[in-house]
């Protein structure tokens, strides 16, 4: 038998460009050339799609698919630097987030709302008020309010009812007298 012909030796530098270990190389031999990590399988892809191009170029008498694969990387990894040095990021302008404690003025007003709404509930007739605080304020059930109380459950329904209709005409008497304690102002 005799020399093995171009077509044999093509044969056996794919199968050998293409096993697994080969394949596990390229990414090491980028990170050796300074690829970073989060851009090293794009630029791997590249090598690869690169041999793919020049695959029917590769002359299997001139050095092993191991060496024309890794001149295939350093060649891309030299680009990819090239590139690099001339990649430009947009910077656009630092963004405002809010302040997810609130100021003093929001505290303050929420504290005066907290106060106000207490002292109208506080105004309720205490049967109203008792339905009222148990039910929206500390979460007990309407039934157990029935149970404790020893009313049918539609008798508390109707005084909760009752009751919220109650604290909607005192905050909103409160409000008419602020209004018009403004109107008036001092004289």
């Amino acid at each position: 038998m005799g020399r093995p012909s171009d077509e044999d030796e093509r044969a056996a530098a794919h199968a050998r460009l293409f096993c697994p270990a080969l394949v596990r190389a390229v990414p090491r031999w980028l990170a050796r050339l300074g690829v970073p990590l989060s851009h090293r399988a794009d630029v791997a892809g590249e090598v690869w799609l690169n041999a793919w191009e020049s695959w029917p170029r590769f002359d299997p008498k001139r050095g092993r698919p191991e060496r024309w694969l890794n001149a295939i990387a350093v060649h891309v990894a030299a680009h990819y630097h090239e590139r690099l040095q001339h990649r430009r990021e947009e910077l656009v302008d630092l963004i405002e987030v809010a302040d997810p404690a609130p100021d003093a003025a929001a505290t303050m007003e929420s504290d005066s709302i907290r106060t106000g709404t207490l002292d109208a509930v506080n105004e309720l007739d205490p049967k109203l008020r008792f339905v009222l605080v148990a039910h929206d304020l500390d979460g007990v059930s309407m039934a157990q309010i029935a149970e404790d109380a020893g009313l049918p459950l539609s008798v508390i329904y109707k005084r909760r009812t009752k009751a919220i209709g109650a604290l909607r005409d005192v905050i909103g008497s409160r409000e008419n007298m602020e209004d018009f304690a403004r109107r008036m102002g001092p004289q």
